[in-house]
């Protein structure tokens, strides 16, 4: 059952497996004033939908009770470990339907086999997107760095790619490829200036960009872009210079857009870029 914290004092096995438990530890103090003076008020019951056991599905009982302080008269039910407050799911179960949704089932089939609606898997599929999106703020720029640009739809036609090239995965996505339209993102960033390489094509509004943000990294010619440069004229000669002495090419950043695509594809279409980049982040990312 993968629970812990709570002691199993019962079960029922009709249509589904009714696994009855209780909160081994007892609240010590108040959660309002941290008074040690609590008084219980009565038992309370908490039902929610849990992993599957050995094919039926189950449903957790949580036999619990609620207190009150003599101190402050605040009323609380104790905090209850692998839930969220006000769902009718554990965090085990819900994070069991983001792995078969990210995997590849889609969301009607995943809804019809759950016994659930297609618009709560919508959710729960965008609530995990949203906390692993959300860690990028707290992690540091990656030090061998990729920059491209790709087009996302009519609506929103360009969005800049940064990619992580030494762990193979996708850093960001940020609508936009001019520097007004990124220099809030790059103001942001936790530790551009360790950034070693960056490997770009060669035009010149991603050349100042990266010379302005990120002072201390080598620019080098993506070899794809610099082949179909070398038809027409000679730029860059620097970078040209820096791609011949580095392994690192941007075709990592190429490989994730053709995937990005296949995401859209899939989607039938984005409405807003939000939803678009978290679904990167999980499959790229």
């Amino acid at each position: 059952m993968s629970l812990h914290s709570y002691r199993v004092i019962g079960t029922e096995s009709k249509k589904e497996e009714t696994v009855y438990v209780e909160i081994e530890d007892t609240p010590q103090e108040c959660q309002h004033c941290s008074s040690p003076n609590l008084v219980s008020k009565g038992p309370y019951q908490r039902r929610a939908r849990h992993l599957d056991t050995f094919g039926p599905p189950s449903r957790l009982v949580i036999e619990t009770r609620r207190w009150e302080c003599r101190d402050c008269r605040w009323s609380f039910v104790p905090e209850t470990p692998e839930f969220r407050p006000w769902r009718r799911s554990t965090e085990p179960w819900r994070e069991c339907i983001y792995r078969d949704h990210h995997e590849g089932i889609c969301a009607s089939a995943l809804a019809r086999l759950r016994d659930l609606g297609s618009a709560s898997v919508g959710r729960i599929f965008a609530e995990f997107t949203s906390r692993k999106a959300s860690e990028r703020q707290s992690l540091e720029c990656p030090r061998i760095l990729g920059i491209d640009e790709h087009r996302v739809h009519g609506g929103m036609p360009f969005a800049t790619t940064f990619c992580d090239l030494r762990n193979h995965r996708i850093f960001d996505l940020v609508p936009g490829r001019s520097e007004p339209e990124l220099r809030g993102f790059l103001a942001a960033l936790k530790g551009r200036e360790k950034v070693q390489v960056i490997c770009m094509d060669l035009s010149s509004p991603y050349r100042a960009l990266a010379r302005r943000w990120f002072p201390h990294a080598r620019i080098v010619a993506d070899r794809f872009h610099v082949i179909r440069s070398l038809q027409h004229h000679f730029l860059g000669r620097d970078a040209l210079v820096t791609m011949w002495r580095f392994t690192k090419n941007n075709g990592i950043t190429e490989g994730f857009h053709r995937k990005m695509k296949l995401i859209q594809r899939r989607a039938y279409g984005f409405r807003n870029f939000y939803n678009y980049r978290l679904r990167v982040i999980a499959q790229c990312g």
